[in-house]
This record gives C-alpha cells, sequence and structure tokens, in this order.
C-alpha cells in the first residue's frame, strides 16, 4: 500500500530553513515513509510515541519529524533538531 504524504506549512519552513544537503537528506527521508509509515527499517528510523499517541516519529541524522497516520495519508506534523525535544 502507497500512502501520501503531506507536509504541515511549518514542516515546509524548517526544511528551506536547512542547509541544501541536509534539505536533501531529509526529503528523501520524509518520501521513504510513502511505502510504510508504521515500520523501522535500514535507512527509515521509525519509534511510535508512547506519551504523544497516536503520533509517530522519523529520525532523520540531527533532525526529527512528528507524523499521524489517517487512512492512506501521513500527515507530517513537526519538524525540529533534536536538541528540542519533544
Amino acid at each position: 500500500m502507497s500512502y501520501s504524504v503531506l507536509l504541515h506549512p511549518d514542516v515546509e519552513k524548517y526544511l528551506d530553513s536547512l542547509s541544501s544537503s541536509e534539505r536533501e537528506r531529509c526529503y528523501k527521508g520524509l518520501k521513504r515513509l510513502a511505502r510504510d509509515p508504521c515500520k523501522a527499517r535500514s535507512g527509515c528510523d521509525i519509534k511510535k510515541m508512547t506519551d504523544r499517541d497516536p503520533f509517530y516519529r522519523l529520525r532523520v541524522g540531527g533532525h526529527r519529524f512528528l507524523y499521524v497516520v489517517r487512512g492512506n495519508e501521513v500527515l507530517v506534523e513537526e519538524g525540529f533538531k533534536r536538541g528540542k525535544g519533544y
């Protein structure tokens, strides 16, 4: 099953603030969510958030993205640097 990955406008602003190499790496990680947004695998570090149900976390290097899966859509709600916390 293929999913549509939708970015919140704040996530797009966050990605635009990154260097071109970091931005490209993050976009590649976010595109991988289209295949299976719930299962961790090589190149796609995913974790279900226990304290923020129904959110999942995608780790791309030092960047984190929080998202929700609704039907066949992945809604990426937040993007931030690792140090910010959850």
